[in-house]
């Protein structure tokens, strides 16, 4: 993304409750914890979440089993359908 395709956020944290002393590093893991509530909310995908993360898709896809967002949500009925008209 180029800059003008971005915008920039300023978030204040207690000092004393930031682990992470490098900017760079901590700027990077909050994009990718928002990127990760995108796909929970489901208003993007598992590839999209990658992309707006920054991460490999196998790397967003290990993150995302962290945090317990399932990689495929398909509904148990149409699996059920699917496998019915096999």
């Amino acid at each position: 993304m180029s800059d003008h395709d971005t915008i920039t956020i300023t978030v204040e944290l207690p000092r004393d409750h930031v682990v992470a002393t490098d900017a760079t590093a901590l700027g990077a893991e909050l994009r990718a914890l928002w990127a990760v509530e995108q796909v929970r909310l489901k208003r993007v995908g598992v590839g999209k979440g990658s992309e707006l993360a920054g991460l490999p898709r196998a790397a967003f896809m290990r993150l995302l089993g962290t945090h317990g967002v399932p990689v495929i949500d398909h509904p148990i009925d149409d699996l059920l359908a699917e496998l019915a008209s096999a």
